[in-house]
């Protein structure tokens, strides 16, 4: 009886710290994230461009992220479990002890609609269920459970190590063996987390879970398919405590628009648990057959430990060449963190083109000179793939295009995969990069002082990512997401972190007030000539963008005729 009363109290112990446990867990109330305003990311590191490390000058000049030693590709196969709603999915999916074998397998990246689970929808307009904001329904919330197993090379020890996650849509918890890491919302911008505390030497679980829909997705009615999954890259990178953590390239040309100043913004971060002095950051510029055109060398730095410091380096380039559509003249950069003791610590590199944007006299002008946009809308959609992008449906659609004549690209409606702007920097086409808010059938969010954070954080994750493209003409600040305070909120945001290009939105009215470039959005040919053709810059100095869209289902074709551009 004894025996029997023991083995009963350690049951009821086990069972109550197990409970407690549950209980401390804050990713259990899932609501409160899904249906929360204020809460749309959780212990992500600050949104910066894409800098994987390489060993030397040398490797980082080849320029494929693939084979560097400090990158993992973590696409493929992974474990997954679906669910119509959050209830349904297994709650502790998440441990090492959890027995996956019944599961089935997805491929990552993709939407899980184009894998056989769930149903892939259409709207242009509305959403698939009673629009109430923040709310989402409770009934039907398609949830999708992600496991997938990894290693950390021996050579990453003492390295932080970071996990990269593309594109999610729309709310995603993440764990890593066991422990809860993060959350986001965003379908089309990058969350990234440092892991490192939570890695071990051996065998690695990653656990994500996906919810369809949550308070996210009401800026997210981007008329096209509304599906949902873990749809573009996931990597494991690691860099060095000390690290280059973000960088900014700009080129300003002089007045003849011949020779350049190249300046470039580096932020630093120290990690570690000591000071750093008698670093050196060297910046090296080659061209297009790797041969050495500038080298700038910044002496003696000191980064204090867990501190993060910016420096700039600038440097006069004669006559490089230009990039414009015609000419995609790229450049390389690498930049070179080195310690006192004279070791390379990490290399970043990119490309990057001299060019220079003016609005002058109600005229856009890119390096000293009008252009004429022939341009068409672009949405990342797949007849098979679903919005997974593959390399070669980019560069199809690319030389589609060139044969056309189109020179610009309008990316509707949200930023695209970083593959699609690397491309168009070596195809050569003028991309107009688009926030990710698009509150259609709530447009009235636009005016709601609560929202504005979200609005905030999408235009900000989007800049960072990708200012330093030089197919990125100037930023949209959305679409059809009404015409309130939020949108002055965007590209107010978004001017902090680029203040090189201008701005235009993609709303239903004539113009907003905050827009460099303006609509009107869909005129008649007289309302052009009245409202934008006889109107003198004593009124308006804004160059206009006549936009006038075509849609069939998730394709969008624009014929672009523009006045003063």
């Amino acid at each position: 009886m004894t025996t029997k009363r023991t083995i009963l109290v350690l049951f009821c112990i086990v069972s109550l710290r197990i409970a407690a446990q549950k209980q401390q867990s804050q990713f259990n109330d899932i609501y409160h994230f899904i249906e929360n305003v204020e809460l749309f990311k959780l212990n992500q590191t600050e949104a910066h461009t894409r800098c994987f490390s390489y060993n030397s000058v040398k490797e980082a000049l080849n320029y494929n992220k693939v084979n560097s030693p400090h990158a993992i590709s973590l696409n493929g196969m992974w474990k997954f479990n679906f669910s119509n709603t959050p209830e349904d999915a297994p709650m502790e999916f998440f441990t090492h002890a959890y027995n996956d074998k019944k599961w089935s397998l997805i491929n990552v990246p993709s939407n899980w609609e184009m894998q056989g689970f769930g149903d892939p929808l259409f709207r242009n307009e509305v959403h698939p269920f009673q629009s109430n904001p923040p709310f989402v329904p409770r009934e039907y919330n398609p949830t999708g459970l992600y496991r997938k197993s990894f290693s950390v090379p021996s050579n990453w020890k003492g390295k932080r190590i970071y996990l990269r996650m593309e594109k999610t849509a729309s709310a995603s918890f993440v764990w890593v063996n066991g422990q809860e890491v993060g959350y986001n919302e965003g379908a089309q911008e990058p969350a990234e987390y440092d892991i490192t505390e939570f890695v071990n030497s051996g065998k690695n679980l990653l656990a994500v879970k996906v919810i369809k829909y949550s308070d996210g997705v009401y800026l997210e009615c981007q008329d096209y398919w509304r599906m949902a999954g873990v749809f573009d890259d996931v990597w494991l990178y690691a860099k060095p405590n000390i690290q280059i953590s973000d960088w900014y390239a700009t080129t300003d040309l002089d007045e003849n628009y011949r020779n350049a100043e190249l300046k470039i913004e580096m932020t630093i971060n120290n990690l570690s648990k000591k000071n750093a002095a008698g670093y050196k950051i060297r910046t090296s510029l080659f061209d297009a057959n790797n041969t050495i055109i500038e080298s700038i060398t910044l002496e003696n730095i000191v980064i204090n430990s867990k501190d993060l410091k910016h420096f700039i380096q600038s440097k006069k380039i004669s006559n490089p060449k230009k990039w414009t559509a015609e000419t995609p003249n790229l450049y390389r950069l690498t930049m070179e963190l080195i310690n006192a003791s004279g070791k390379i610590e990490e290399v970043v590199t990119a490309r990057i083109g001299f060019k220079e944007t003016e609005i002058r006299n109600q005229v856009f002008y890119l390096n000293g000179k009008a252009i004429k946009l022939n341009g068409i809308n672009t949405h990342m959609q797949h007849p098979d793939l679903g919005h997974t992008m593959d390399d070669a449906t980019i560069r199809k659609d690319f030389e589609l295009f060139k044969r056309f004549n189109i020179n610009c690209i309008r990316i509707s409606h949200y930023p695209p995969v970083t593959r699609y702007l690397e491309l168009a920097d070596e195809y050569g086409f003028y991309l107009i990069d688009e926030t990710g808010d698009e509150a259609h059938a709530t447009e009235y969010l636009c005016d709601k002082t609560e929202w504005e954070p979200m609005y905030r954080d999408r235009a900000k994750r989007m800049v960072m990512r990708d200012r330093n493209h030089a197919s990125i003409l100037f930023w949209s600040a959305g679409n059809e997401s009404g015409e309130g305070k939020n949108i002055c909120a965007v590209i107010d945001e978004g001017r902090k972190y680029d203040k090189t290009r201008y701005w235009m939105y993609g709303g239903n009215a004539f113009a907003h007030s905050c827009e460099d470039i303006i609509g009107p959005r869909y005129p008649s040919p007289f309302e052009l000539k009245a409202q934008i053709g006889l109107v003198p810059e004593s009124v308006d100095s804004r160059p206009s963008l006549w936009t006038n869209t075509y849609r069939w289902q998730e394709m969008a074709v624009v014929d672009w005729t523009s006045i003063g551009i």
